[in-house]
């Protein structure tokens, strides 16, 4: 048997990342070099923290983390999104979700991040609540809406605890996705609305965050349709307007918001002071 090995990741190494992850997630279309190359490398936060398994000259095990600016209670820290598991179905059961987690938390720590968060499906939550020490904070918000949720933008960033600290530069990033283009369709003076694709046919995704000093302005116009949010925001600082809760046996997978503390472990972030939105992870 070929003995696994961890290397440095290289921007060579994307050709590979794409195989692989065809194989972890069959049915998912965006993976591409550019969209990796967008994803890990044109992030104006700085490059990502990645770790690979080869057996040999085949990788055989992925795992992405790429650093966003948040405000941590109230001071702005970065911390590290964790994302693209993927491990090659002949080396599965072999504790390489594990290794490959372990080794980014390692490096996000070096990287002086406060901590390191991630979004878990129904099947992969426990193992990294129990077995990886992540706190399990809550599931996601989904539901659908013809008309943008309106998010008091002053009270949301009071009340967070945790919230994405967009800039000019990582939103325009963000909106850049070369295989999901997103807009900004509507803005006021504090808060911004955010379109794109979804997963689901005849669906928008949307998100409206605080604008907290971005100055970006509406490239589209804001065109009432139907359209799936997903997130959280602090108790009292979203009001949807005719919104139907997406049930959960209707959805793909529910989805965990999950974080791994490197400071404070023994203070835990609380579901309804959370402010996050699709924007803030990869799903669409």
């Amino acid at each position: 048997m070929t003995s696994l090995s961890i290397r440095a990741a290289e921007p060579e190494d994307l050709a590979a990342t794409v195989q692989l992850m065809a194989l972890g997630f069959p049915g998912a279309t965006k993976f591409s070099v550019d969209f990796l190359r967008w994803q890990y490398y044109e992030n104006p936060l700085g490059a990502p923290l990645i770790c690979n398994v080869w057996a040999g000259a085949q990788l055989v095990g992925h795992l992405t983390g790429i650093p966003i600016a948040v405000r941590l209670r109230g001071v702005a820290r970065c911390v590290t999104v964790i994302m693209n598991i993927a491990v090659h179905p002949a080396h599965r059961g072999q504790g390489l979700i594990k290794t490959l987690t372990e080794q980014v938390i390692a490096r996000s720590a070096q990287a002086g991040h406060a901590g390191v968060i991630g979004v878990a499906n129904q099947n992969s939550v426990a193992a990294f609540e129990h077995k990886l020490g992540f706190q399990n904070i809550a599931g996601l918000d989904a539901w659908l809406e013809w008309l943008p949720h309106r998010l008091v933008a002053e009270r949301a960033l009071h009340d967070a605890e945790f919230a994405h600290q967009w800039s000019d530069a990582t939103l325009a990033w963000r909106m850049n996705n070369p295989s999901n283009r997103l807009a900004v369709v509507s803005a006021t003076h504090d808060s911004l609305v955010v379109e794109g694709a979804s997963s689901m046919p005849l669906l928008r995704a949307r998100a409206v965050i605080a604008r907290d000093g971005v100055s970006l302005s509406p490239t589209r116009w804001l065109v009432p349709r139907p359209a799936v949010v997903i997130g959280l925001a602090p108790h009292g600082a979203l009001h949807a307007r005719g919104a139907v809760s997406i049930p959960l046996r209707f959805r793909p997978s529910p989805l965990r918001l999950i974080y791994f503390a490197h400071e404070e472990r023994h203070r835990p972030l609380h579901a309804e002071r959370m402010l996050f939105t699709f924007l803030d992870f990869d799903a669409f």
